[in-house]
């Protein structure tokens, strides 16, 4: 029996948080929802006997399951390949990962405890298929799983930041330039007609206007959407009805929340074939993925139908009962349960989210890319009719 750290909400939206003793993280699940609580975090709590978490970054845990996923698929035991992982990585952090994990196996700890406490950015199926492995013996096999999975991740992840980049440095570079030329540039116009001994014609008063209305603007707008992105999130981690609220309205916006839906859906599948090609079964797998999901519209609909699944509901049934869940899925799973061939279906349908993703990313940015050349030509464009030529008219009265 292990104790799980559990963070739950009851039917009032109280969040809770309190230490369980079960044999796997779908038992506690299971056991919460029967007490009408409903599971936000689930997470297995090291013994006492063990060390502090160890707290290890993803490029850390990254390049360790590479290596030793190497060195456990030339044969090696995993004692065996912790110690020559040592000597061939260069990577201080992953260097005294290692030998964390070696004190803690000589101490008499299990390798699937002392992976455990990896820290806070270890993936919940990384431990769970460890467990596996170490029940199996075919350690080599699972962190073949885990290293493939951890690369498509990091992949996807890489490809989202990127698709990002480009639109983000041109807003910012476009709002600052407006805001800089209507809060110091402009206003420097009425001091020159001053300087001149003339009064502001009413063309510069005009643009003087406009730019005060639009820095304005600007400077109450953004300082607006920060707070209120932080008011949201607070509220979110207080309130898990509030929670639940703003997470389905996520999915609800439109192009935004369908490119959400896919990369969440994208990583539960790609989580669901990692866990039941190790051996996982489905019931505990869905457990253990509606534990580790970010989405609380989505967590809820999955863990409703993992307690339907442990009643003998067919996964295919239980799943479509959730609005939520997209029905290419359930009838994709359901194809599957009909065939036998559930082996294949979680590969399959990854593979299929992830070109969809891939696609959407690429429609995004062939959208993208012209609408900010529009933007700023726009930008460039009203600051020439409303400073420029003004100005050179204006300069032109005075000298006549």
């Amino acid at each position: 029996m292990n104790n799980y750290q559990c963070t739950v909400s009851d039917k009032n939206g109280k969040i809770m948080k309190f230490v369980r003793q079960g044999s796997s993280s779908a038992a506690i699940q299971a056991q919460l929802h029967k007490e009408n609580y409903f599971p936000i975090d689930l997470r297995e709590k090291a013994s006492k006997n063990n060390r502090k978490q160890f707290n290890s970054s993803k490029k850390t845990i990254s390049e360790f399951t590479a290596l030793l996923s190497m060195l456990l698929d030339s044969g090696l035991s995993v004692k065996d390949s912790l110690e020559i992982l040592k000597t061939i990585t260069k990577d201080i952090k992953v260097n005294a990962l290692v030998s964390a994990i070696e004190k803690d196996l000589k101490a008499g700890s299990s390798f699937y405890s002392s992976i455990s406490n990896m820290g806070s950015t270890l993936p919940v199926i990384y431990s769970s298929m460890v467990k596996v492995g170490e029940a199996t013996g075919d350690m080599a096999f699972v962190f073949r799983k885990i290293n493939n999975y951890l690369i498509r991740q990091k992949r996807i992840r890489e490809k989202f930041v990127s698709s990002l980049i480009y639109p983000v440095i041109v807003l910012f570079v476009a709002l600052s330039s407006m805001i800089f030329i209507s809060t110091f540039i402009i206003p420097k116009i009425s001091e020159i007609f001053t300087s001149l001994g003339s009064g502001v014609p009413e063309e510069v008063r005009h643009v003087l206007s406009v730019s005060k209305v639009i820095s304005t603007g600007l400077l109450t707008t953004i300082p607006l959407v920060v707070s209120l992105g932080v008011v949201i999130s607070i509220l979110r981690g207080q309130n898990s009805n509030f929670a639940l609220t703003v997470d389905w309205l996520k999915l609800k916006v439109p192009f935004i929340g369908s490119f959400s839906e896919d990369n969440y859906f994208l990583n539960i599948l790609f989580s669901l074939d990692a866990l039941t090609s190790s051996g996982v079964t489905i019931e505990d797998a869905l457990g253990e993925v509606a534990a580790n999901t970010g989405n609380m519209a989505v967590k809820e609909a999955l863990n409703k139908s993992h307690e339907k699944v442990l009643k003998g509901i067919s996964l295919s049934v239980a799943m479509s009962s959730e609005k939520v869940i997209p029905a290419r899925i359930t009838k994709w799973i359901a194809v599957g349960e009909r065939t036998g061939r559930m082996d294949t279906v979680f590969s399959q349908l990854s593979e299929y989210y992830e070109n969809e993703l891939e696609k959407k990313q690429a429609r995004f940015m062939s959208l993208i890319e012209p609408a900010l050349i529009i933007f700023t030509g726009l930008i460039v464009f009203g600051i020439v009719m409303m400073v420029i030529i003004p100005l050179f008219s204006t300069f032109g009265t005075i000298l006549e």
